[in-house]
Parts: C-alpha cells; structure tokens; sequence
C-alpha cells in the first residue's frame, strides 16, 4: 500500500453504465474468485503437512479474500439507495500496483497449479505509483486472470506484466488458450455473452464489469486475440498525477 496515501483524500465516483439490477449479479459473480480463494486458503490450513509459513501465507489469504468479500456483499447493501445508473462506489488514492498484482496472483496460482499451468507475474522494477482504489483494482485483475485460467487447458501458461505507459500504467493478462475469433471480439464485453465453446464457463459478466472500473478510472481496456494464438486483455490506470488532475 502506498506510503503517501494520506496527501490525498479520496474521492467518490461511480462506475457508469451499469444500472441498479445489474447489481446482485455483479456481486455473485465476484464473489465466486474470494471465495475460492478461502476454500483453497482453507485446505492447505488442514493439511497438517504444510510448513508453518505456507500456512501463515494461507491464513493471509483468506484475511485479503474476507475483505474483498466485505467490499462486495457493502455494494450490494448499497444498492437499493442508488439511483439508476449509479453504482459501484470508487475510492481512488495514491497506490503502489506491483504489490496489488503480486497478491491476486498467489490467490490464483493455487487453482493453475490445479491445472498444471504456468502463471507469471512480470512487472516492471521501476512501476510509478497509480492513481486508484486499491479493492477495485484487485477485482479487476482477478477477473482477467481467473477467466485466463479457466479458459487455458491444462499445461498452459499464463502472464500477468504491467509496465509504465506514457501518463499511465499498462496491465495485460496474457494466456495460451485457444483464442477468440476475430467476429466475436466486438462482443466481448457484452454482459451475458461469451462464445458458444466457452458458455458453460461463466455468467459472462466479468468482462462488463472490470471494464466499467478501468473506465471509471479514466483507464481504457482492450483486447487482442486470434484463433490459436491465445488471448491479451489488457488496461490503463492513470499514474498518481494525472489521476488526481481528473478530480
């Protein structure tokens, strides 16, 4: 967590184009990643085998996904006072990223090692520090790589990189899965929707929802992917500059 935190008070925005009913859904689908997260935390605690500081890294696990889940079952609470069109409250602030992304990928390594996948996270020594709420961030970043590793076969390798980007930090979540045919790639980020070969794999709603986030943060998200070729998603977060210039 950054140490300059306290220079800036943070600000409230909201994600826009999601409505109130989108809501629920939005909440049960992110809380699926937590909550494996402490299944997963959960097991390695009852196998008297492990070494204690496996199990302290367990232990911190299921702390990090606890609140996460707090964070979600609040919006949830919240939002039967919100307006339509108003939703999912963002509390952006000065953040150090490589620790952010270092902690989703310990949470997810354990069900791609399930898997015999390979999962690397590959950051740049020299990230500035972001200008972002710290909770949405990390909901981002589960998304991409829980769905990279849900739709990457066994044996395949997945890649978390962020590198500085002009005024901004560039996140990509790269896989070897099969790929995304150039006709549906328009579609990606329509709630509900996913190809007909990887339907059964989810509720289709991660990718509306971790776009709307990167767009609240004056952030882009876009995807490259070809048939075979595996598939990118990658986003912008604003360094702490210029994401403060915003408000």
């Amino acid at each position: 967590m950054s140490n300059s935190t306290a220079l800036c008070m943070p600000l409230t925005g909201l994600v826009p184009g999601l409505v109130p009913a989108d809501v629920v859904a939005i909440v049960a689908h992110d809380l699926r990643t937590p909550l494996n997260a402490i299944t997963m935390g959960a097991a390695l605690l009852q196998d008297a085998s492990q070494p204690g500081a496996l199990r302290e890294e367990a232990l911190a696990i299921i702390r990090r996904a606890a609140r996460r889940m707090d964070r979600l079952i609040a919006d949830l609470l919240e939002s039967g006072r919100l307006d339509a069109g108003r939703t999912l409250r963002i509390e952006p602030a000065p953040l150090h990223l490589a620790p952010v992304l270092e902690q989703v990928c310990q949470e997810v390594r354990a069900a791609a090692q399930a898997k015999s996948q390979t999962l690397d996270c590959e950051l740049h020594p020299e990230l500035p520090e972001v200008y972002a709420d710290r909770d949405r961030l990390a909901q981002v970043v589960s998304n991409l790589v829980g769905n990279a590793t849900k739709f990457t076969p066994r044996g395949g390798r997945i890649r978390v990189a962020a590198a500085p980007d002009d005024f901004a930090v560039r996140v990509s979540v790269s896989d070897s899965g099969p790929g995304i045919p150039r006709e549906d790639l328009p579609r990606v980020f329509d709630p509900y929707w996913q190809a007909r070969k990887t339907a059964s794999l989810g509720s289709g709603l991660g990718l509306k929802i971790a776009r709307a986030i990167v767009q609240s943060h004056g952030g882009r998200m876009w995807v490259d992917s070809a048939p075979g070729a595996g598939t990118t998603f990658s986003f912008t977060v604003p360094v702490a500059g210029a994401g403060e210039m915003r408000s």
